[in-house]
């Protein structure tokens, strides 16, 4: 009885002695690894039980696990490695952010698989390589990514384009010819970092494509397994922690000090460049007085344009938000876009590329900016987005509010305002910043801008009664003419005296 009792503890002191021996490494043990120096020349750190974690003097690390192997042709076992994963590229930092590419505990997954093909015979090296072969065409990931384009096409066909060419410059000779289920993160890994060297090699310092690449990488597994159905996991989700972090530039846009000059360049446009289009300077100065976004420009029907109420109606599938925009009219964008009418009004857009047969392109304004010399040289580097940024902060300037300035920018929910008088108000002073915006202009043009930093109290004070006072006369005329409109059709005076008591 006792001898049965001691082998009993003496078999659990032995297992628990080779568990303690199977593993040897910990996830802060390998955090604090990672941390360390590279090497100057390849580390192995062993975490028993055949598993090792292979530290490169490039400061990468990655699993790697030891076995033997005998095949029919060999005569002896001979000694082999399985590559099990990456745990840290060389690229990445070790901080509180910071996730493994395969994690200790994945890595030692990774083995027990492995260690269970050996068991049954099977090497795990020739294994992988047998499924990454083992595969009907409709798994190949070319031809995933091809159904995921069609498919995106019928709703957001824009980009399509683009995204194509991600895939055929970039993705596709890394991954195309795999099965998706036979993708591993380390693929993904290393296209993107091949990718992001491409570039470098060119001299260009910018992860934004690679970023980009592993954004639709990630975006094709998700429908493979949302819409194709297939049972795999979206290993890409992450990924692009392996490259270089991408600082996304902000808009080029010329200062406001620089807006006179750009004003005239505009005007000069034909003057300057005997080939420019009329079109293009009609649209470049419609874009200093309504700073919508160029697609909105490009796209812009005659059909849209409310002359009763001097508005432009961009309808809520043309808009960024989703959601129907007003842009109150000044006369001096009223004029611009009647300057068109003999040209395009026979096409139903205000501004048509006879040449090509169709609207103008995206390239349209910053062709144009870039022949007057907007590239940084001789002049600040400037795209059609940049009249939006010099719109914000000029209105700023002439203090008006950012509610208002932010919903005429599109940037703002317009449903959340509560009831009409709401509406009409910020109609109202939409419509005085609008007019006031487009005489701001022109005295941009003649060098008679007013700084509104250096008005004193009293005159700013002036000058906001005058604003409210345009404002209440735009709510009373359009209060009056709703009126008189309800009255041509029979509403009694009733009904129309307690309406006007609620407008």
């Amino acid at each position: 009885m006792l001898l049965n009792l001691l082998l009993k503890h003496l078999t659990f002191f032995t297992a628990a002695l080779n568990m303690r021996k199977d593993y040897l490494l910990t996830d802060n043990g390998v955090r604090s690894i990672a941390k360390q120096s590279a090497p100057d020349k390849v580390t192995r750190h062993s975490d028993g039980n055949s598993l090792s974690l292979i530290q490169h003097p490039n400061g990468s690390l990655f699993w790697q696990m030891s076995y033997r192997y005998q095949s029919n042709k060999d005569i002896k076992p001979k000694q082999k490695t399985y590559q099990i994963g990456i745990y840290k590229s060389s690229k990445q930092v070790i901080d509180s952010s910071f996730k493994p590419q395969v994690s200790l505990k994945q890595a030692r997954i990774e083995r027990d698989k492995a260690k269970a093909l050996l068991a049954n015979g099977i090497d795990p090296t020739e294994h992988k390589s047998i499924e990454k072969n083992n595969f009907e065409q409709k798994d190949l990931f070319k031809v995933i990514a091809k159904s995921y384009l069609d498919e995106k096409s019928k709703t957001t066909a824009k980009n399509v384009q683009k995204l194509q060419g991600f895939l055929d410059n970039h993705i596709l000779k890394h991954l195309g010819d795999y099965p998706i289920g036979a993708i591993t993160a380390q693929d993904i890994i290393k296209t993107g970092l091949a990718i992001q060297a491409t570039f470098e090699q060119q001299g260009k310092h910018t992860s934004e494509t690679a970023h980009k690449c592993m954004g639709l990488i990630s975006a094709i597994f998700e429908y493979a397994i949302n819409t194709l159905g297939y049972d795999i996991t979206n290993i890409a989700i992450g990924r692009n922690k392996a490259l270089r972090p991408h600082k996304a530039e902000r808009m080029k846009a010329v200062e406001q000090h620089q807006f006179p000059e750009l004003l005239r360049h505009i005007d000069d446009y034909i003057k300057n460049h005997p080939n420019g289009h009329e079109q293009t300077v009609a649209g470049l100065q419609l874009m200093t007085l309504c700073f919508v976004r160029t697609k909105e420009l490009r796209f812009f029907e005659w059909s849209e344009i409310d002359y009763h109420k001097n508005v432009w109606r961009i309808p809520a599938h043309k808009m960024k938000m989703r959601q129907d925009h007003i842009i109150p009219l000044s006369p001096q964008a009223i004029a611009v876009i009647e300057r068109m009418r003999p040209l395009t009004e026979h096409t139903g857009y205000v501004f048509y590329n006879f040449e090509s047969n169709k609207t103008y392109s995206e390239a349209w304004f910053n062709q144009a900016l870039q022949r007057m010399g907007y590239t940084g040289d001789p002049y600040p580097k400037m795209t059609g987005h940049g009249f939006r940024q010099l719109a914000s902060t000029g209105l700023y300037e002439l203090k008006f509010s950012e509610n208002v300035i932010e919903i005429q920018l599109s940037h703002l929910d317009q449903s959340s305002v509560k009831n009409r008088y709401d509406l009409s108000a910020h109609l109202a002073e939409r419509q005085v910043m609008m007019n006031q915006w487009a005489r701001h202009i022109e005295n941009l043009r003649t060098g008679c801008a007013v700084n509104f930093g250096l008005l004193s109290p009293e005159a700013l004070n002036n000058v906001m009664t005058e604003r409210g006072r345009q404002e209440m006369q735009i709510v009373a005329y359009e209060k009056e003419t709703l009126i008189r409109y309800l009255k041509s059709k029979g509403v009694s005076q009733e009904v129309l005296a307690k309406l006007a008591e609620q407008l």
